[in-house]
């Protein structure tokens, strides 16, 4: 007799719940596939996601910092009230994220079966419509009020995303395109019947507006706040019905079966067509709840132009989360303390708040990054391929060249800054004559024309690290060494911030040089190699 193993997968439970059958044999395979995450195999996988995550908040906090010292702000203020603000906020924390949890969710179970669903906003805004129609035109008993509002709006969005999910199977048409299409129909739809057939009677109001929903469809507040309600209890519950779904049932197996691979799903028996359209009916439904419970949790009526884009941001919270149930609520918690503490980083450390939408863009572009090169490897691009097959080798490399690019174009927007400020004032025609006489105009001009040839320079160690060329990472060393003296010299002449990053990308630069001019010297290997190899 062999020994179960705890990393039972689908089909071992399939099989099991074929012959004994009961809701027992459900529950072993969850306890399973419970157990199984804590198997090394299994645990490494989703630390090295979540190290991958953190690295990725850190770089964008890094970046932001770096842009915010360009332009001349405080990053260690902007930050310090930022965190301060959000944690002083705990119920605005979670109250942001709620929505983002369904959002996110929509869009990661699309991404499980293959599909972008990029419609998520438009779902939800008529989920939210279809939830206030139940709430203020129908008059229920407390408890089923909210229950019946919230189906309705579950439904409503889910049949919203139906339309491109049969679109896709049945006539080949693009989801990315026809949600896009759908999503404006849909803004434009509800903002028409929040401005005539449902407006509010005797509105003033220069924003459109339904009446209020009744009090027994609003979704009761927690802990006594005045934003956060049982709805983020909701998204919880979600999450964890997320999960089981994909990782406990057949249709959640087939799900991802179609996502990993159509053909082989189809041949393994799996009806591809009725995959799409049920996984987007299904990501559709969760993305009109998330509009559901908004509006019976904190709005009570439908505005127009409410949601600013919670839709959209869901595709943000579920590539930080890599498509994982787990990872959505941990980025959507994430997403919620930035903006928890957006506000308070603007009025109490003078730093506009849309630093907020920088740091989740960066988070992104950093996150998405190794897919990137991935897909560039699968296409045979040769230096991607590199990068995928020998990551110890070339990540230095490949760092190096984005450094001097980085840095190629710092110095060149100085140089371009200095002779801009030299034309406003009007010096260029007698610059010469200038140059013998004034030291000082004499210095700013050496410094503005250094800055553009470090820059040129920069620009061509890049082409150079990123076509393996050996001598280019020297040529990244003194440009490197004259970033920091840049950085100095602006701050003692002109007052400017840019010391701090500039002196950030030259110990950088410093370092990724050697490291690359060691590498490209001992391992002796060149791009063209790696290109026929790819090809």
């Amino acid at each position: 007799m062999t020994e179960e193993t705890p990393t039972q997968d689908v089909f071992d439970i399939e099989s099991e719940e074929a012959s004994s059958g009961g809701f027992s044999v459900f529950f072993k395979g969850l306890y399973a596939q419970f157990l199984g995450f804590f198997r090394w195999p299994n645990l490494r996988r989703g630390l090295i996601q979540v190290g991958w995550a953190i690295m990725s908040i850190i770089l964008a906090v890094f970046a932001t910092s770096l842009i915010m010292l360009a332009t001349g702000y405080d990053p260690f203020i902007a930050f310090r009230t930022l965190a301060f603000g959000a944690a002083s906020q705990a119920d605005l924390i979670f109250w942001y994220g709620t929505p983002l949890i369904f959002t996110g969710l929509s869009v990661a179970l699309a991404f499980q079966a293959g599909l972008f669903n990029i419609g998520a906003e438009g779902q939800l805004y008529m989920g939210s419509m279809a939830a206030t129609i139940v709430g203020f035109m129908i008059l229920l008993p407390p408890v089923i009020h909210p229950f019946l509002a919230l189906l309705i709006g579950f439904l409503v969005g889910g049949l919203w995303a139906l339309i491109p999910g049969l679109l896709k199977a049945y006539r080949g048409a693009h989801e990315v395109v026809t949600t896009m299409m759908m999503t404006f129909i849909a803004v434009l739809l509800t903002q028409w019947l929040s401005a005539g057939p449902l407006q509010e009677p005797g509105q003033v109001q220069p924003q459109a507006q339904t009446p209020l929903i009744f009090l027994t469809a609003e979704i009761a507040k927690m802990f006594g706040s005045s934003f956060l309600n049982w709805g983020f209890v909701i998204g919880i519950l979600t999450v964890i019905g997320v999960w089981i779904l994909l990782r406990n049932t057949v249709l959640g197996y087939e799900m991802r079966a179609v996502g990993k691979n159509e053909t082989a799903a189809q041949a393994a028996g799996i009806n591809p067509k009725k995959m799409i359209v049920i996984s987007l009916f299904i990501s559709g439904c969760l993305a009109g709840l998330a509009g559901a419970v908004e509006i019976l949790g904190y709005y009570h009526r439908f505005r127009d132009g409410w949601s600013a884009g919670i839709g959209f941001d869901g595709i943000t919270v579920a590539v930080l989360g890599a498509n994982n149930p787990i990872g959505v609520l941990l980025g959507a918690i994430f997403f919620g303390f930035l903006r928890a503490g957006a506000i308070p980083m603007q009025t109490l450390g003078g730093v506009p708040a849309e630093m907020v939408d920088v740091i989740q863009g960066l988070v992104v572009l950093f996150v998405a990054a190794p897919k990137l090169v991935q897909w560039l490897a699968r296409k045979g691009i040769g230096w991607a391929k590199w990068i995928v097959e020998e990551p110890i080798r070339t990540v230095p490399i490949f760092l190096g060249s984005i450094f001097a690019l980085i840095g190629g174009i710092s110095s060149l927007a100085i140089g371009a800054n200095m002779v801009g400020a030299l034309v406003q004032a009007g010096l260029i025609g007698d610059i010469f004559t200038l140059i013998l006489t004034d030291p000082f105009i004499a210095m700013y001009v050496g410094i503005a024309t250094l800055a553009v040839i470090i820059g040129v320079i920069s620009l061509l160690a890049f082409y150079g690290l990123m076509t393996t060329q050996k001598l280019s990472s020297i040529a990244l060393l003194p440009a490197a060494i004259i970033w920091i003296i840049i950085g100095y010299v602006t701050m003692v002449l002109l007052g400017g911030t840019m010391l701090i990053p500039l002196s950030v990308f030259g110990v950088l630069g410093i370092i990724f040089s050697i490291w690359s001019f060691i590498l490209l010297y001992r391992q002796g290997v060149t791009f063209v190699e790696v290109k026929t190899d790819a090809n």
